[in-house]
């Protein structure tokens, strides 16, 4: 009888977790998407954000990681509406579309120079 009864209340409290489980599921991440990708946002009044998380600038090359997606100059920025990486520079990268610019600069502490 004891067993019964908590095997009865281990399944009660396991379907109540799945349940609380299932309203938190609502907003599930989309099993397609490349780990690491974070897509621009727009705040309240419609502007794009955009996280300007590294620069690499070699002899060879200059690459720019903006919302998680690694560009180049004369690049557009996924999901943002032919936005283009204008110039990358070691501290600044310049965003375009038509007629308006961003300029997205590295923090302080992030600059790590050889």
């Amino acid at each position: 009888m004891y067993k019964i009864i908590a095997s009865s209340l281990c399944l009660l409290l396991l379907s109540a977790r799945v349940l609380a489980n299932d309203v938190s599921a609502l907003d599930v991440r989309d099993p397609t998407t490349p780990l690491g990708h974070v897509a621009a946002t727009a705040n309240a009044s419609g502007v794009q954000q955009f996280a300007l998380n590294s620069i690499l600038i070699s002899t060879q090359r200059k690459l720019a990681i903006i919302n998680g997606s690694t560009l180049r100059e004369g690049q557009t920025v996924p999901g943002t509406g032919n936005v283009k990486v204008q110039r990358i520079s070691a501290q600044a990268v310049v965003l375009q579309q038509a007629d308006q610019t961003w300029v997205l600069r590295l923090s302080p502490s992030i600059m790590k120079r050889h």
